[in-house]
């Protein structure tokens, strides 16, 4: 009776892991890009802020009484690059499901989806500093799930009011830049 105990343990405590969803995780090595890198995430020089999620904001908004007037948008704060040292990276994912293991239900692995989803999450523009990792998630014999994961800092790009306060807005009139010309390339009246 004793061994039946101890094989029904030992059963147990192998087939566990393999019966419950996610029992079995295989985490890929972190990469740069991963080969993955769009025009958008580019941001050549262009002047940014970078987006962070703020907890502080998010559960002040939690204890707002119900007939209060909530925010819109998400609880974020902006920081410039020049003076960030806090961790605000933002994670993202896209997934395919196989189903026993060789059929796929969902659609394929979407890099960009992943990069979207935390980029829109914060209303952002775009994300720097990428690092990319694969995950795989087996679900015994019903079957497994393959995760593309990527985590960056969410940043956007200022815009012409932040960056010229004293003149939002101003456009050059092009004609006045068509008289200017012409008055210095033409002779003053009375001299030839």
């Amino acid at each position: 009776m004793k061994l039946a105990h101890v094989l029904a343990v030992a059963v147990i405590t192998v087939a566990a892991p393999l019966c419950l969803p996610g029992g079995i995780i295989d985490k890929g090595g972190i990469s740069d890009h991963a080969g993955v890198i769009p025009q958008a995430t580019r941001t050549h020089g262009a002047p940014y802020k970078l987006v962070c999620y703020d907890r502080g904001e998010a559960l002040r908004r939690e204890t707002l009484p119900e007939d209060a007037e909530k925010p819109a948008g998400p609880p974020v704060r902006y920081e410039s690059p020049e003076t960030f040292t806090g961790q605000c990276d933002e994670e993202g994912e896209s997934s395919i499901f196989f189903l026993f293991n060789m059929f796929p239900v969902t659609g394929k692995l979407d890099p960009e989806y992943a990069i979207a989803t935390a980029v829109q999450r914060l209303e952002g523009d775009t994300m720097i500093r990428m690092r990319t990792w694969h995950e795989t998630h087996y679900y015994s014999i019903l079957g497994r799930v393959s995760v593309f994961k990527v985590r960056g800092r969410v940043i956007k790009f200022l815009s012409q009011e932040e960056l010229d306060p004293k003149n939002p807005g101003k456009e050059k009139d092009p004609k006045a830049g068509k008289n200017d010309k012409d008055a210095k390339t033409s002779p003053k009246p009375g001299k030839p």
